[in-house]
């Protein structure tokens, strides 16, 4: 085992089919791994439970910062 593999576990996830194809599409599209994807998707998840705990939301604003819409997860 390499020192950047100390401490992590491995699992395996079983996705349908369906799934498996929007994986790999975002993958594809982010230029990444499907495992870094997943990996992303927790960290989000992660923020979207702190923001909850603090009763705050996560907003979404186009790139002029006149439009918002929050997200709700």
């Amino acid at each position: 085992m390499s020192k950047k593999d100390e401490g992590k576990k491995q699992y395996t996830i079983r996705f349908p089919p369906e799934a498996i194809d929007v994986l790999e599409d975002m993958a594809k599209e982010e230029g990444t791994t499907k495992a870094e994807l997943i990996r992303r998707a927790i960290n989000f998840y992660q923020v979207k439970l702190e923001a909850k705990k603090k009763n705050k939301r996560i907003v979404l604003e186009n790139e002029e910062g006149n439009v918002r819409e929050w997200v709700m997860v």
